[in-house]
């Protein structure tokens, strides 16, 4: 089984966030679990459809938000605070067709998109990818 994170280089908290809670979910789960990181404008990112960061969508799209309390925000550990602020330019980059980093991927399938799944949310994930 393959557990990807597609994110910012270098990560971003929430990126780091979503890497770090698959990361522990699948070593109690199963330590062979492959958990990886890849880089939002890979070749192998492309894959899973357009992917880009909220920085490029705010520049693109012109979406209304409080940059201060964004960069503040993200400049210390992930919090569902930073999930809320980043919330409208999610929507905007999911209504112009991009999903928004992070996103996680477990055996090809894209599970999230644009925030951090809690690590309750990734356990049943895999599980029900360990049981197909």
């Amino acid at each position: 089984m393959e557990v990807i994170i597609i994110g910012t280089e270098p990560p971003c908290v929430r990126c780091q966030r979503v890497f770090n809670l698959a990361k522990e979910v699948a070593q109690q789960l199963e330590p062979e679990i492959n958990v990886r990181k890849v880089f939002f404008d890979s070749e192998e990112a492309r894959q899973y459809g357009k992917i880009t960061e909220f920085h490029k969508i705010v520049k693109v799209a012109e979406v209304p938000h409080d940059r201060d309390k964004i960069r503040k925000l993200a400049h210390q550990e992930w919090t569902k605070e930073l999930d809320n602020e980043l919330k409208p330019i999610k929507d905007k980059a999911e209504e112009m067709g991009y999903l928004l980093t992070p996103v996680l991927v477990i055996n090809g399938q894209v599970k999230s998109a644009g925030f951090v799944p809690s690590k309750e949310q990734i356990r049943n994930w895999i599980e029900s990818e360990i049981k197909r």
